[in-house]
Order: C-alpha cells, then structure tokens, then sequence
C-alpha cells in the first residue's frame, strides 16, 4: 500500500492540497511511520513467537491426538475380533485389595504367573530357530527375576547397562558371560570391567565401542591390570523413513565399511579382543502396530536392517574378523530379529512385564501384564475426587504416566496427573465407591526405569504373596 492509499484509508485526501502542504503532509505521514514502527516491532515479535509456539504446539498435540485415535481403532477392532487387551490376567480389583492389605505404598507387584507365562512365550517365539535367548538387566532390574528368566532361557549370558552390575552377579550368581550394552569413556568405570577380569580369568567381559576413543580408553585400563577384554563394534540400524529419522542414535557406523573398519584396529590392542557386532532396532522393538504407518515402517525397517547386518557380517568375514557373537532385539521384533541368519542372539527383557506401551505390538499379543504398581488412597478432597499417596512415576523419553487398571472408571485429573507425593484421582461416585485406604493399581509405561523407585517387588500367584525380591536398588546398586 502507497502513502496516497494510506492517506485515504485515513480519510486525508491530498489531491487537493498545493504542492508544499502536500509534501509537509507526507512528511509528517512518514515521521509518523519511523516512529511507530520501533513501538510495534517487539509486539509483532513477540506475536510472531507465540504463533511459532502455538502452530508446533498444536502439531505436537494433533500427533498425540493422533496416535490416540489409532490406539483406540486399533483396540477397539481387537474387541471386535474378540481379542481385547487383558490389563490384569488374573487378579481382580478386590484380590489385589486382599493380597496387599499390609503393604506399604506405592508398592510394585509382580504377577508370578503372568511373568512365567511371558518366558514360555520367548521360548515359544525363539523355537527352531537356534538362538540365544540374552535378558536384558535394564528392563527388568530384580536379580532374582532376571536370574529365573536367565535359568528358563538356559542361557547364562546377560546384557547389561552399567558396569557396577559386573562385580554383583559374579559374586552371588557366578556369571561369566556379559555384554555392557553402552560404552564407556570414563577410566574409573573402566576400571570396574577390568577388575571384573580380574576377579574371574574365566570371565568374557564384553563391551560396546564405536569409535577409537573407546579402544583407547579400554586398552589402557586392561593393560593396567594385564587381563583382556573383549569389544562388539555397534552397528547403526536406525533409517530413513520418508525424510524422517526412525530409530535411535547410538552409533555413526552406518555401513559395513565403517564398521570393517573399527573392528580392524582393535587388533593394534593387546588387551583387546574383537567378538562381535550389535545392533539395536528401536523402531521395531518398541513401536506399536496400531497405525498403517507405523506398520509399513517396520516392514521396511525390517528388510534394510537385515540386508545391512548381513553384509556388515559378509565384510567382517571377508576382513577376516569372525562374529562369535551378532546382537539384535529387543522384545518387541525379538522374532523376527531371530530368524535373520547371522543372528546369534537376541536380546529382550520389556517383554517379561509387558509394560503398557507394547501393548499394540501384535507379536506381543499373547503376552501377559505382570508387573504393577499400588497406591493406597489417603485423601478424599471432594465427592468424586480421592487423592493417593505418590505415585508419579512419568516414564522418561516417552514422557508417559502409569494407567489406572483397577477401579475402572478412574482417571487422574489432567492438571496435576501423576504426582512426586500426591496423585488426585476422578471416578463417577454413582458407580464407583473409594474410601480411605483403598488401593487404585496401575500398570506402568516402561518396565525397568520405575524400578529404581523400589525397594523390592511383591512377588505374587494365586492368592498368596510368595515373597519380597530385592530390586537392583534394593541391593544397594548405583546404576546411574
């Protein structure tokens, strides 16, 4: 817009005016204009700002509405083929009322006959294929938990996320066989592997590198205590989905080149030993199947990953660089990964609880709920509102809350959900009858993480508590 046109908006005619009136007035027009526009800059950047905000925030809520919609279609077609998802297996509200009666709370409870049933369901899955089924420590954190799995699987090889786990099951278990899943660029913790060859000659500790700095590193904790240890170079399985990155980032070894050529310089290493690669599939093991999308994903997924880890293999043969062992998972593809050829073993652990996130994947489907949380009713500020004793253990990354199970058609209020020392729960009074001290059961988003919010687990089958299990915290373990 000119300043003849701004002036008529104004109602300023100023074909009328002589030629200095006219150009006095146009001046002042313009001094009137460098004027305000410093005054409307920030407003305008600030308005620009909120509108950039608002816009990605209703993307990112449009997204959760989204993936909302697909779980609900997606749970509401199971019900309709009359496979809905069982939240609790075997127990009932009023049986979990009776079983924890005494208990402290928030307490975690574990369903013994719904875990066991999971373990059936590895092995049921792993059949024929030859493979090494490997517990992954940080999705379950219960020595004694992971120990059963462990002894069912009959494989004494374990997965670890921390090398403080090493010195515990060498000591009160006698392992000798593990992979440390993240790497280490600290010297003290270092130290703690190398001390754990040490400790047992016997020993294979394995760890993940994927660059030089790692080697370095390791290379001169063991040569301070003159053992060996071992490395699984990690190969990088997340794609490219549409533009969109699907995966997770660990490594930057993308190709079987790259990965040739890390495995080749740990032979420059006295102390070092090269035994293998792993590669992680998070966009399979984690993601459900309640969307078109997703599913088309994980089928491409799926088909890049195996060709990659097949040549990435063929490359380490030819280099002659043998795999003892080739690492893939977890729970969530734990078949699939399994039937890829150069596959030795998979890795699961989530899969033993089925926390609630997995609940879309279809190859889980027959999986069991069996670990859950308890919090005791303390408060009642209101008819039709109650108020529990903590409870807020939000899930990191996914940033998830537990779900309630038990008493149906409760909900925690959406202003203050799940709470670090309260959590305020809704429920149509009508229907629905809470009193001080009663119990509201919830499952959880992931499996380990909230574990180090615990002492220990109930252990509970049939209508008796068999015991307490002491959790990784419980035994006094610092894991980061």
């Amino acid at each position: 817009m000119g300043i003849k046109e701004i002036l008529g908006s104004l109602g300023l005619e100023a074909s009328g005016l002589d030629g200095k009136k006219k150009d006095s007035l146009l001046d002042r027009v313009r001094s009137g204009v460098d004027e305000l526009l410093p005054k409307i800059q920030e407003p305008i950047s600030i308005l620009g700002n909120f509108l950039k905000k608002t816009t990605k925030t209703i993307s990112k809520s449009l997204s959760t509405v989204s993936d909302a919609l697909d779980l609900n279609l997606y749970n509401a077609v199971n019900e309709l083929r009359g496979e809905p998802q069982v939240e609790s297996p075997n127990y009932t509200h009023e049986d979990f009322q009776a079983l924890l009666e005494g208990e402290s709370c928030p307490c975690a409870v574990v369903d013994m006959e719904a875990f066991d049933h999971n373990i059936e369901m590895f092995l049921k899955g792993m059949k024929a294929t030859g493979k090494h089924l490997r517990v992954g420590t940080k999705s379950v954190r219960v020595p004694a938990l992971i120990e059963r799995a462990m002894k069912k699987f009959d494989f004494d090889g374990l997965f670890l996320f921390h090398p403080n786990e090493i010195k515990y099951w060498q000591e009160t278990r006698g392992i000798q066989d593990f992979i440390v899943a993240y790497p280490i660029i600290n010297i003290e913790e270092a130290e703690t592997c190398t001390r754990g060859a040490a400790r047992d000659p016997n020993a294979k500790i394995t760890l993940m590198i994927d660059s030089t700095a790692h080697l370095h590193l390791l290379e001169k904790s063991a040569a301070k205590q003159d053992v060996n240890l071992h490395v699984l170079v990690d190969l990088d399985v997340s794609i490219d989905f549409f533009g969109q990155f699907a995966g997770v980032m660990r490594s930057p070894l993308n190709s079987p080149d790259k990965v040739v050529r890390l495995a080749r310089k740990v032979n420059r290493f006295p102390h070092l030993s090269f035994r293998g690669i792993m590669g992680y599939e998070a966009q399979e093991a984690g993601i459900g199947d309640q969307s078109l999308l997703y599913r088309f994903m994980k089928q491409q997924s799926r088909g890049r990953i195996t060709r990659r880890r097949a040549k990435t293999v063929q490359a380490l043969e030819e280099a002659g660089l043998h795999c003892e062992i080739v690492n893939g998972g977890g729970s969530g593809c734990f078949q699939d990964t399994a039937r890829e050829t150069f596959v030795t073993e998979v890795t699961v652990g989530s899969g033993l609880f089925k926390s609630y996130i997995f609940d879309p994947i279809e190859s889980l489907r027959e999986f069991m709920p069996s670990l859950f949380m308890a919090l005791r009713i303390v408060r009642t500020p209101r008819p039709g509102v109650v108020t529990a004793y903590s409870g807020g253990y939000v899930s990191s990354a996914i940033n998830k809350q537990p779900k309630i199970v038990f008493p149906r058609g409760c909900t925690a209020t959406s202003r203050e959900g799940f709470g670090e020392v309260q959590t305020p729960i809704t429920f149509n009074p009508e229907k629905v009858f809470l009193k001080h001290g009663d119990l509201v059961i919830c499952r959880l988003a992931k499996a380990g993480e909230p574990l180090e919010r615990f002492n220990h687990v109930v252990t509970v089958k049939g209508n008796s508590v068999l015991d307490k299990r002491l959790t990784y915290r419980g035994e006094g373990l610092w894991l980061g």
